[in-house]
């Protein structure tokens, strides 16, 4: 047992660590997504495939399976070995983000509206006071995703640095589990 916590322990400073290099360098990290979902798609693939021929054996496989898991394969395979196919995933990941984002804006400053609307409609002291707080926020967005759109690399650079710090903190939660547990 003790051999697993101290597994763990490394484990945790590696994952630490490339956390870590993901910060330092959140540009490639971004640019990793496509590869990450290829290996995904492919692991994916191998479940369906798997599950196929398990339930062909009880007479209960379809070849919808089969074939979702055949396009799956295919599809893993392109984003793996071709690195235009990846960066072509990553902008696309990058322009939904900005899509979102813009969406988003556009609902914040919608909202702001309606707040200042019922502000003056109802002549309240305190209730939608301070509409013009989401409004900003709304055109700060709405600057964000049209920065997004133009400059694409901020999706994919603020990705990579999301990732870092998720793997930093599964590394850390890591490390806590092996020293705080009672065996």
């Amino acid at each position: 047992m003790k051999f697993m916590k101290v597994l763990c322990v490394v484990l945790g400073l590696l994952m630490i660590a490339a956390g870590i290099y993901c910060i330092l360098k959140p540009d490639i990290t971004g640019l990793a997504i496509g590869y990450i979902i290829g290996v995904s798609m492919l692991i994916d693939a191998v479940g369906r495939i798997h599950a196929w021929f398990r339930l062909k054996k009880d007479g209960q496989a379809d070849g919808w399976l089969l074939a979702s898991g055949i396009l799956s394969a295919l599809f893993g395979i392109v984003l793996i070995v071709n690195v235009a196919a990846q960066l072509y995933m990553d902008m696309f990941i990058a322009y939904i983000a900005a899509c979102w984002i813009m969406v988003q804006a556009i609902i914040t400053i919608i909202r702001a509206f309606r707040v200042r609307k019922f502000h003056k409609m109802l002549d309240t002291q305190y209730l939608g006071k301070h509409w013009w707080i989401g409004l900003i926020v709304g055109l700060l967005l709405l600057t964000l995703s049209v920065l997004c759109f133009v400059h694409p690399g901020i999706v994919i650079t603020s990705m990579g640095i999301l990732i870092g710090l998720g793997v930093i903190v599964a590394g850390a939660n890591l490390i806590t589990l092996a020293t705080t547990s009672s065996n």
